[in-house]
């Protein structure tokens, strides 16, 4: 509320003028604005919230994935100027999320925890037991694959938001590896498995390589 001085502009008009009101209170001329009209929020189309739809499923993975990201999509980031998580997040909004508005999910064989020039795991397979998951993958016969490239390796436990990662594991020549656990997170916990190559001098990564789901 503001009060008008007499013999002001202002002063000897009553009523409204666009937002303000002029108005007699207790021998005073006041003055005061209206309130701004609420913005009617805008109804979403189908495709904007089929978006939004799929960034609600994929933000907890990237979530708690966010460590294994900075190395699995540090190059991208870098060329990109972006955050090794937006990098990530990018590539999986395309095709990482199937069905249609609203049931949308995780389409884990399309996920992607590392992208990247280098070749990739060919071929790879796991076996899971009490203590340990075990990867094997196809030797390169393209010799385009540096041997002495790393596995990295991420197993995602769904339920609990639990990670566990090798950021150095066994050499691309050596065609296996084994990831040793308690047997107190593997007994009656599901995991979604991922595997890549890092080049241990540049940071260089392969496009990661989703090896399935594993319950015990």
């Amino acid at each position: 509320m503001v009060i008008l001085q007499e013999g002001s502009l202002l002063a000897g008009i009553r009523g409204r003028i666009g937002n303000i009101v002029i108005y007699q209170w207790k021998n005073k001329v006041c003055a005061r604005t209206l309130p701004a009209k609420p913005h009617k929020k805008k109804v979403r189309t189908i495709p904007q919230q089929a978006q939004n739809g799929k960034m609600k499923v994929l933000t907890p993975f990237l979530k708690n994935v966010k460590p294994f990201l900075r190395t699995g999509f540090k190059h991208i980031a870098q060329e990109r100027n972006i955050t090794a998580n937006n990098a990530a997040k990018s590539v999986n909004l395309l095709h990482a999320v199937k069905g249609e508005f609203p049931n949308q999910e995780m389409n884990w064989d399309t996920v992607l925890v590392a992208d990247g020039g280098l070749l990739k795991p060919e071929n790879v397979k796991v076996v899971l037991t009490e203590n340990a998951f075990n990867f094997t993958w196809d030797e390169d016969i393209t010799a385009t694959g540096n041997p002495n490239d790393r596995a990295i390796i991420l197993l995602y436990n769904k339920n609990f938001g639990r990670v566990h990662a090798n950021y150095s594991g066994a050499q691309r020549e050596e065609l296996k590896h084994t990831f040793p656990m308690k047997p107190g997170y593997i007994k009656n916990n599901t995991y979604e498995v991922f595997i890549a190559f890092k080049d241990i001098m540049s940071d260089e990564v392969s496009k990661s390589v989703y090896c399935g789901r594993f319950t015990n």
